[in-house]
């Protein structure tokens, strides 16, 4: 009795979950919104790495070129990462 009440509850034609994930609207919205939020990090990557630079400006320390690299490293990443979502989405 169990076994036919989960196949009854598990029957594709009832699950909203299903359909949605095999909508192309659906699927479109996501990809979209995956790609916009990507965007909007290699756009905070950018904010860091101006904020890193008027930093040195300000205070020299001998971490300075470590924190530049590092900065850059992040935004060549970000950058990696939208290029990915491209490819792949």
């Amino acid at each position: 009795m169990f076994a036919t009440l989960l196949q009854l509850q598990l029957r594709p034609e009832n699950d909203l979950i299903l359909d949605l994930t095999n909508s192309v609207l659906f699927l479109g919205l996501l990809k979209f919104i995956f790609i916009f939020a990507a965007i909007l990090y290699v756009i905070f990557s950018f904010v860091v790495v101006r904020q890193i630079s008027l930093m040195r400006q300000t205070v020299v320390t001998s971490l300075s070129p470590f924190l530049r690299l590092i900065g850059y490293l992040h935004l060549l990443l970000s950058i990696a990462v939208v290029a990915i979502f491209f490819i792949i989405l």
